[in-house]
């Protein structure tokens, strides 16, 4: 058996907190989340998958658009046309409402529309049969934990699971109540971050294909499984057309200000369309002229006009130093002495005094519990201050 899981594909969602977007750069953005369904349809083909599940949230709207629509069902007939089945639920973001679908689905298509679960089959090429119970959103919450109304395992030679949600209140669950119902892979959805919560079943968030914030740098495509019954097999496929891609570059070596655009420009390169935020570090020698070029974003627009069109420099940064510990005008020995005051019981005791007239707490004021907490302060005044003695070892 093999099949794709993908999730989260939301195909109306625009690319967000960009600005100043270079014309050349503006069609890979419109095209972005067209092209990323057309390689999930691509990659069931290419891999003769017996069928996909799409585990909600395919659309970021309640509503979406009649040209998205219009795009998503030409896509589904094309894995129609070589018997490819899909099944499909709808999460928090799509939650399902008939009237909102001008279309009909594909006939290749078997919707989970009920917010009550459910079991549709299908029998693969070889003749393996395979159940596969799900649910659906019909409002923007699920405060419901559903995965205890997800009946165990059917008769069928593979049954799984497909469930959008897994914190509140978008349909909770843990990963033993799904372990427990003996099924053989667990598809979920809602986490946009690639996640493997557990091998044996696999239970799966393939995340979203396509990140449309800055913070979605971690995409891994979509989860292509495959194997026999108990051996299911885990392998990635990557469908972004867009990355985002976070880098460092440093200046060390750098000594002149007209060296700066070129060491930059020379560290980025990258042959997919890729959204970049770097970060400049060692910069020390450069000054004050290079940290306000930055802050000005005068830097980062001349950098843009020298790199090539699939590239765009969404953001510019400049390192800052870690700053120094406070200084304290005393030696170390000193503050440890000090400490060693407190392991006196009276002393230590009177500190304490409300907790330890409390009959509930005074058990835990054990010897032990003392000589963490003076340890965790030692520590604590070691990592957050300089003594007498650091400013002398500079």
């Amino acid at each position: 058996m093999k099949f794709i899981h993908a999730a989260d594909l939301h195909l109306d969602r625009s690319f967000e907190g960009l600005t100043a977007i270079p014309e050349t750069f503006q069609p890979y953005l419109k095209q972005a989340n067209q092209k990323m369904l057309q390689q999930i349809i691509d990659a069931a083909i290419t891999h003769e998958v017996d069928f996909v599940l799409l585990a909600g949230d395919t659309f970021h709207q309640n509503r979406p658009s009649l040209k998205t629509q219009q795009f998503f069902f030409q896509e589904l007939e094309r894995l129609q046309a070589h018997e490819i089945p899909v099944l499909l639920n709808f999460g928090n973001h799509d939650f399902y409402e008939p009237e909102r679908y001008w279309f009909d689905f594909p006939n290749n298509v078997q919707l989970f529309t009920k917010e009550t679960v459910e079991t549709k089959q299908l029998t693969t090429r070889n003749g393996e049969t395979v159940a596969v119970t799900s649910f659906s959103f019909q409002q923007p919450t699920l405060e419901k934990e559903m995965a205890r109304e997800f009946p165990v395992r059917t008769t069928a030679d593979f049954q799984i699971g497909m469930y959008h949600g897994g914190q509140s209140p978008y349909a909770p669950f843990t990963v033993s109540q799904l372990v427990e119902k003996g099924y053989d892979y667990w598809a979920l959805g809602h986490i946009h971050v690639p996640q493997v919560l557990h091998q044996a079943p696999l239970i799966v968030y393939p995340g979203t294909p396509q990140g449309h914030t800055k913070k979605e740098t971690d995409v891994a495509g979509v989860a292509l499984i495959s194997g026999e019954k108990q051996a299911l097999k885990l392998d990635w496929l990557s469908v972004a057309p867009l990355l985002w891609h976070k880098q460092t570059v440093s200046l060390a070596g750098v000594r002149q200000i007209r060296q700066v655009i070129p060491t930059i420009r020379e560290a980025l390169t990258t042959e997919q369309p890729t959204l970049l935020q770097v970060t400049v570090t060692d910069g020390e020698l450069l000054g004050s002229e290079l940290a306000e070029k930055i802050a000005t974003g005068e830097l980062k627009n001349a950098l843009q006009e020298r790199l090539p069109p699939q590239l765009f420099l969404t953001d510019l940064v400049l390192a800052q130093k870690k700053a120094d510990p406070p200084y304290l005008a005393v030696e170390e020995t000193l503050a440890t002495q000090l400490l060693a005051t407190y392991e006196a019981p009276e002393i230590f005791n009177e500190l304490l005094s409300e907790v330890y007239h409390n009959p509930d707490l005074r058990p835990f004021l054990t010897e032990d519990f003392k000589q963490e907490v003076l340890h965790e302060v030692q520590q604590a005044l070691k990592n957050n201050y300089r003594f007498k003695e650091d400013q002398h070892a500079d």
